[in-house]
C-alpha cells in the first residue's frame, strides 16, 4: 500500500533535520542530497492534497524554505567543466528552446533553478512560460522550478501566480524570489547541467508581423547574436 501524506511528511522530517546538521558541519554535498530527498517526500505528500487547501498551504510555507535553501546551495557550490558552446548568429533562425534545452531534461531531473534579472517585460514573461512548457513534459519527475529575478519583476506577481497555479496542476511547484543585486543569467538543472547565456532566455527578436513565419513557431524566429555555454557539473 502506498504511504499516506502524513507518513510521507513524517519520514521527511528527520531527513531534513539531518540535512540542516550536515550543512552546519560543512558537509554540503551530503546536505544537498538529503534536502532533495526531503523535498521529494514533501512534494509527493502535497500532490495528494487538494490544491488550495489549508493544510497544503501550511506545508507549502516550509516547502518553499527548503527549496530556496537548495537553490542557494546549487548556485554557491556548482563545480562544472565546459562541455559545449553554442553560438547564435545575428538574424539566424532554428534556435528554439527545444533545440537548446532538450539535452538538459531527463528522468533524473527534479529541480530547475533559473536566475535572470530581466523577466519583466511581457515578451520576457512569455519566454519563461515557453521554457516551462518545454521542460515539464520532457522531465517526468520534475518537482520544482525556481526563478530568481530582479525587483522590477515584482509588478508581474499576478502573472507568476497564474503560472504557478497552472504548473501545480502538473505536479510542479514554482517558487519566485526577487533580488536587487542580480546580474548573472544562468540555469541550473539538478541532474548536472548548467546553462549560461549573456541574454538568458531573451535572445529572440520581435516577430516582423502578426502573420509571418516566426510569429508563433520560435524555431522560425530570427535571433539576436549570443553565445550559450553548456557545462556539466563534475560532482
Amino acid at each position: 500500500m502506498a504511504p499516506s501524506e502524513k507518513e510521507l511528511l513524517k519520514k521527511a522530517g528527520p531527513i531534513l533535520c539531518d540535512a540542516v546538521n550536515d550543512e552546519k558541519a560543512g558537509k554540503i554535498d551530503r546536505a544537498m542530497v538529503r534536502y532533495k530527498q526531503g523535498i521529494e517526500l514533501i512534494a509527493q505528500a502535497m500532490r495528494m492534497m487538494p490544491i488550495g487547501s489549508a493544510d497544503r498551504e501550511k506545508i507549502m510555507t516550509n516547502f518553499a524554505i527548503y527549496v530556496r535553501k537548495v537553490a542557494e546551495l546549487e548556485y554557491l557550490n556548482k563545480t562544472a567543466a565546459e562541455v559545449d558552446q553554442y553560438r547564435i548568429s545575428a538574424n539566424s533562425i532554428g534556435h528554439s528552446y527545444q533545440k537548446i534545452f532538450t539535452r538538459c531534461c531527463d528522468k533524473k531531473l527534479r529541480m530547475v533553478h533559473v536566475q535572470d534579472a530581466y523577466i519583466v517585460a511581457h515578451h520576457q514573461l512569455l519566454n519563461f512560460v515557453r521554457f516551462c512548457e518545454l521542460i515539464v513534459p520532457l522531465s517526468e519527475n520534475l518537482l520544482v522550478i525556481t526563478l530568481k529575478t530582479g525587483n522590477d519583476a515584482q509588478k508581474n506577481e499576478n502573472e507568476f501566480k497564474e503560472l504557478a497555479r497552472s504548473l501545480e496542476k502538473r505536479g510542479v511547484t514554482l517558487q519566485v524570489n526577487y533580488s536587487g543585486t542580480l546580474h548573472d543569467r544562468e540555469i541550473i538543472f539538478d541532474n548536472g547541467w548548467v546553462v549560461k547565456s549573456g541574454r538568458g532566455l531573451d535572445y529572440f527578436k520581435p516577430a516582423e508581423g502578426k502573420y509571418v513565419l516566426g510569429a508563433l513557431d520560435m524555431d522560425q524566429r530570427p535571433c539576436h547574436e549570443t553565445t550559450i555555454d553548456f557545462l556539466k557539473r563534475k560532482n
